[in-house]
């Protein structure tokens, strides 16, 4: 059996997305990782910022973080999805990381659950 390996894919998103459409594109992502054995560790939003050029028409875009643990198969379905979801999904680009930083992330994601944050 193939070894599972620890990633972090960050997307942009286009800042006028509304939450439905935001929970379609992270709900195709959980499902990719979840349906093949994978596990989520962090998926948050992480940044609005300011473009440092225009992409399509937008000045601004939101910057989402997804850590998690998965076959190397899952990234491409990942990664597929994600080019699916072109509209919504301005970039993105995915990592493999190792097994404590995935862990911190992990700890640091439930500790701010614990907190109160969303």
């Amino acid at each position: 059996m193939a070894e599972l390996n620890y990633y972090e894919t960050l997307y942009l998103t286009r800042p006028d997305l509304t939450e439905d459409e935001l929970g379609k594109v992270q709900e195709k992502l959980a499902e990719a990782i979840t349906n093949h054995e994978g596990e989520i560790f962090r998926s948050d939003k992480w940044s609005e910022r300011n473009l440092a050029y225009k992409i399509e028409k937008f000045t601004k875009g939101v910057y989402y973080i997804l850590i998690y643990k998965a076959l190397p198969s899952v990234v491409a379905e990942v990664e597929k999805n994600l080019r699916f979801y072109n509209t919504e999904v301005l970039r993105f680009m995915t990592v493999r990381i190792n097994k404590e930083t995935a862990l911190s992330e992990k700890a640091a994601s439930e500790m701010h659950l614990e907190e109160g944050g969303s």
